[in-house]
C-alpha cells in the first residue's frame, strides 16, 4: 500500500539482492557488482562501516511520503520499487562511528522513463530537510538548457 509507511524496506532490498545474484532478476554488469558489493559488504567482519538499518528504512519512509505532483498518479504518494530501495538503503544505512555516511557521491544511469526527477527530487528533500545536517545544501544540475527546462520535462 503505497504512502502507509510500514513496509520492510531492508528486507526488499534484500530480496532483490537476491534475485540479482540468483539470476532470478535480470542485471546488467554494474548493476550485479552493486549487488555483490552490498551482500559481501554486509557479511563482512571487522568493517570500518556498520550498516544502519533504522537510518536506511528512514530515508525509504521519508520517500514515501512525498506526494506525485501531476500526471495520472498526482496526489498519490510515492512507492519505491524494489530497485529504488536498494539504492536508498544502500546510500543512507552505512555509517562509520561517528554516525557519518559511507557515501557521500552517487551516480546512477537509469533508462528514461524510470522516474528519474521524481527519485532524486525526493533524495533532494531528504537530504536538505530531513538529514538532520546543519545548514544542508543540495544542487540539481542538467548539461543543457533544454534539459533543465521545467516545461520540457513530459
Amino acid at each position: 500500500m503505497a504512502g502507509t509507511n510500514s513496509r520492510p524496506y531492508f528486507q526488499l532490498a534484500i530480496g532483490y539482492m537476491e534475485d540479482v545474484a540468483s539470476g532470478k532478476r535480470p542485471a546488467n554488469k554494474f548493476e550485479r557488482l552493486a549487488v555483490d558489493r552490498q551482500i559481501a559488504d554486509l557479511q563482512a567482519e571487522n568493517f570500518s562501516y556498520t550498516f544502519s538499518v533504522e537510518k536506511a528504512e528512514r530515508a525509504c519512509k521519508f520517500i514515501e511520503r512525498m506526494p506525485h505532483i501531476k500526471g495520472k498518479w498526482g496526489g498519490k504518494k510515492l512507492q519505491l520499487e524494489p530497485w529504488q530501495i536498494f539504492i536508498i538503503t544502500t546510500i543512507f544505512g552505512w555509517i562509520d562511528a561517528q554516525g557519518r555516511r559511507r557515501f557521500k557521491t552517487v551516480y546512477l544511469e537509469i533508462p528514461r522513463k524510470n522516474a528519474k526527477s521524481t527519485l532524486t527530487s525526493a533524495v533532494g528533500l531528504y537530504l536538505c530537510f530531513a538529514d538532520g545536517e546543519p545548514g544542508a545544501e543540495v544542487y540539481s544540475a542538467a548539461t543543457t538548457r533544454d534539459q533543465a527546462d521545467r516545461k520540457s520535462v513530459v
